[in-house]
């Protein structure tokens, strides 16, 4: 978003509300400055000049959840969330509450695996104590290897075609086997897969960190590296990773990895979720804001799981609302994470559903920690390991 479209949007702001009735924060804060009217209010005052840069201010714009709810219910087409990017751009100075997870990513992104390396070496000693103090209480433990590291091309005799996998950070450093699952359904149907060492985090939280530039630059790093791949698809298992490219690269670096592809779509299309069973289990599914709001995807998940042999799909009420992570948010703003999280938890729940799905790593890493904090008794899994057992049940 340019200067100019920004200030435009600021000023087109007819305060209508309409943007309030999806917003998590205001639905569970009822403040007006915590909703998406609210912040393009603070923000709009603050580019006249009729309010100053702060903390306080600062926390009103970071609490946004980015979560996309927004983006298509404003009459008069201000894309809301670009507006609080902006925002974050211009008071990430003031958001003292982020400032040492902000540096930890500005110098850490474009070399996630020497900051992992580091984290796992130091984890034995320090990652149980502040899982104890709930600072990293929804955080799995980082895996030994990174799942790009693992292999770079898996080949086959006689291929059906060439796919490419775009992991993203999630399945990289804390849910490896998700990569390894999605790579032995696709060998299974003859694809020859590659994973490519080189890719770099999406950007996404820089963006939300207020790091704009650094987000541009690995989003380069991103385009140049993938365009030397030649696929038929790429994708991902992280809707995140797949919104942001698809939609803000092409603004942020002047184009995008092309190909790119949600992986429900793929799965569909490529007819490679026909004809499954697995052993009979009660499922419900949990929307991921990003794949929902985001890409305006909710039936394809329940496709394939409704087309699986021994699923007995039962739908949750409000199944779009947000889990409470929303990436660093879960982390700066717990309480107001907690809360979105147990309304959540309590409708997976009343479904009597002995499994929830959902197609985000960090909604399974969000929806694991409300399963511990509230001791429910119910599986969690991405749709990828339905799929895989499904399709391999010796690996379930």
């Amino acid at each position: 978003m340019t200067e100019t479209a920004y200030h435009t949007d600021l000023s087109r702001c007819v305060r209508c509300g309409a943007c309030k009735t999806l917003c998590p924060t205001f639905l569970t804060t009822l403040n007006e400055t915590m909703g998406a009217r609210g912040r393009v209010t603070l923000l709009g005052e603050l580019e006249g000049d009729r309010l100053s840069a702060s903390k306080n201010l600062a926390e009103k714009i970071f609490s946004c959840m980015l979560c996309e709810a927004c983006r298509n219910l404003c009459p008069v087409g201000i894309n809301i969330p670009e507006v609080v990017y902006q925002g974050r751009t211009r008071l990430k100075d003031s958001f003292t509450k982020g400032v040492l997870l902000r540096t930890a990513l500005k110098y850490s992104a474009a070399r996630m695996d020497t900051a992992f390396s580091l984290l796992r070496w130091v984890q034995k000693a320090i990652y149980k104590p502040l899982f104890h103090n709930a600072l990293l209480s929804g955080m799995p433990e980082i895996a030994s290897e990174p799942f790009k590291n693992s292999f770079q091309v898996y080949r086959k005799k006689k291929k059906a075609s060439r796919i490419a996998i775009f992991a993203g950070c999630s399945v990289n450093y804390f849910y490896p086997g998700l990569g390894i699952a999605l790579s032995r359904i696709l060998l299974s149907k003859g694809y020859e897969v590659v994973v490519f060492r080189g890719e770099l985090c999406c950007g996404a939280p820089l963006r939300s960190a207020g790091l704009v530039d650094e987000a541009v630059t690995l989003a380069q790093k991103n385009i140049e590296h993938f365009s030397k791949v030649r696929a038929e698809a790429i994708i991902s298992m992280c809707p995140t990773c797949t919104m942001v490219i698809r939609d803000q690269y092409p603004q942020l670096a002047g184009g995008t990895i092309t190909n790119l592809m949600d992986i429900h779509q793929f799965l569909l299309t490529h007819n490679i979720v026909s004809g499954l069973e697995i052993n009979p289990s009660v499922m419900t599914y949990h929307d991921p804001c990003h794949l929902n709001y985001g890409m305006n995807i909710q039936n394809e998940p329940r496709q394939i799981l409704k087309g699986i042999k021994g699923v007995e799909f039962t739908e949750m009420k409000h199944a779009h609302e947000c889990c409470g992570f929303a990436g660093l948010f879960s982390m700066h703003f717990r309480s107001i994470s907690r809360d979105i999280g147990k309304k959540k938890i309590e409708n997976i729940l009343d479904t009597n559903a002995d499994t929830v799905v959902t197609s985000c790593p960090g909604c399974v890493m969000q929806l694991e920690n409300l399963k511990k904090t509230s001791k429910a008794q119910v599986n969690v899994r991405h749709i990828i390991e339905v799929i895989d057992e499904a399709m391999n049940p010796a690996v379930k």
